[in-house]
């Protein structure tokens, strides 16, 4: 990914932390078309012996309260 070195260096780094059994967390964000996606789809492909877990914002979902979150672990309870 040209011109991500920084984002993709601290991933690397969050990931091998997580191996090691720290926690840790990063945020992702900004306007859409700047490769926010495929920054996570790099942390997901790098997160081997590592559990990923996925969830997608619907708009109309917006105005409940936690409803990403139980998206996010409805799998895992």
């Amino acid at each position: 990914m040209q011109g991500r070195g920084e984002e993709l260096r601290r991933i690397e780094l969050l990931l091998s932390d997580a191996l090691r059994g720290q926690s840790g967390a990063v945020l992702v964000h900004g306007e859409a078309g700047i490769g926010k996606t495929g920054l996570l789809e790099h942390a997901a492909a790098r997160a081997q012996g590592l559990r990923v877990l996925r969830v997608e914002g619907i708009e109309s979902e917006m105005e409940l309260g936690f409803s990403g979150l139980h998206q996010l672990f409805l799998p895992v309870l």
